[in-house]
């Protein structure tokens, strides 16, 4: 009898904690209060968790170039990786009777499909800039010294023949000088088409004062490039119609309703997805705390109007990129932005990864996409990270050679 009476009262606790926690966990849930769960080889960094599951990488990398969702490129210090399935291995982009060496920031390139591309590397020194082609997917390179550029600033092909080439030549504080060559043959013969020399008066030059970034054709005789001057109403569009002879300011007009964006405004270079279709975005220092407004810029008439969006508030450093007019992602403050209707609604995502440091990234398309990330400790580690499926999963890559 006495054996009876303490299996009893055994199953009478079990029932009451199992009443207890059960109880416990669901008011917690109720009331979106913490949950307090194990979760195995985790960190914690700025109040969110992550999965311990970062690779430590040996290489330095200055940028990621992927072609497609299998063919992409890695620059690091004085190499260039390839891959062919999408990262799981990479070897040396090895080229023919030619040392890279090590490499300056001075890199840009341009691919117009997955078999032909072109990579320009610029110069440290008072040596000429190299240019790299490649019609093979960067199975083999033609490499050719560029005579008379060493500091390279934008590259932009529009088809297998006609590229542009921006240079960076001299400059003072709050000024530049630039150098524009243009391409009839892929790359293999330059012509200096414009320079703003400020001993010389050049009609249709550039203006001498301010900084340029970068150079984005549509079409043979028509393209963009984006002039800072520092001030007020100062950062502006200069367009070429003559295939970049000349070039003419092209004044921002700030839609009623977003008047703010007068202020300290900061554009993008034009991205274009066709002849007609095409976006930038604007910037505004909104308070002292870090926080921005972004308003996206769209054309699908070839840039003769542009239509913009609704602000969108984000904190901190950030980075953007679209794959096409409607889709697109920005990276801020540990989170991705995720937008489907042209920057009209943003999707917050919060992944299993680190984004905080130095964080640059690339869309392949609406589901493939890679982030560099560079740890902002004095270690500086770097750590490659890639998604199939949208952002919301990812894994990190370990690059092997």
């Amino acid at each position: 009898m006495a054996r009876w009476k303490l299996v009893l009262i055994v199953v009478l606790v079990g029932l009451t904690l199992f009443v207890f926690l059960n109880f416990d966990i669901r008011y917690k849930y109720k009331q979106n209060l913490p949950i307090e769960t194990k979760i195995s080889e985790t960190k914690k960094s700025d109040d969110k968790t992550y999965t311990e599951k970062e690779v430590k990488q040996s290489l330095a990398i200055k940028c990621i170039i992927m072609i497609d969702e299998r063919l992409g490129f890695v620059v690091e210090d004085d190499n260039i990786l390839r891959t062919i399935d999408g990262g799981k291995t990479w070897s040396e982009a090895i080229v023919s009777n030619f040392s890279i060496g090590n490499l300056p920031d001075g890199i840009v390139y341009d691919f117009i499909n997955c078999n032909m591309g072109w990579v320009v590397i610029g110069s440290t020194d008072e040596s000429n800039a190299m240019i790299l082609k490649t019609i093979d997917g960067g199975q083999t390179w033609n490499v050719k010294e560029l005579s008379g550029i060493r500091n390279v600033a934008a590259l932009d092909f529009i088809d297998q023949d006609n590229g542009w080439l921006m240079a960076n030549t001299d400059g003072a504080l709050g000024s530049q000088v630039v150098e524009i060559f243009h391409t009839k043959d892929g790359g293999e013969n330059w012509i200096k088409i414009m320079t703003n020399e400020p001993d010389k008066e050049t009609h249709g030059a550039l203006p001498f004062a301010g900084h340029k970034y970068g150079i984005s054709f549509r079409d043979i005789q028509t393209g963009w490039t984006v002039v800072d001057c520092g001030g007020l109403d100062e950062k502006m569009f200069y367009v070429t119609r003559d295939g970049g002879y000349t070039w003419h300011a092209e004044k921002l007009l700030i839609p009623k309703g977003i008047e703010l964006l007068n202020v300290g405004l900061h554009i993008s270079l034009p991205k274009f997805f066709s002849n007609r279709e095409g976006m930038f975005w604007g910037v505004s220092l909104e308070d002292t705390k870090g926080k921005s407004k972004i308003v996206f810029f769209q054309t699908e008439d070839g840039g003769i109007s542009w239509k913009p969006s609704m602000p969108i508030t984000i904190s901190g450093k950030f980075a953007i990129d679209f794959v096409n007019l409607k889709e697109g992602w920005i990276i801020s403050d540990g989170y991705i932005y995720k937008t489907k209707d042209g920057a009209q609604h943003w999707e917050q995502i919060s992944t299993d990864i680190n984004l905080n440091g130095n964080v640059k990234f690339t869309l392949v398309n609406s589901n493939d996409g890679w982030i560099i990330r560079k740890d902002i400790s004095k270690s500086g580690t770097w750590h490659l990270y890639k998604t199939n499926d949208g952002g919301y999963t990812w894994s990190e890559i370990e690059i092997k050679k």
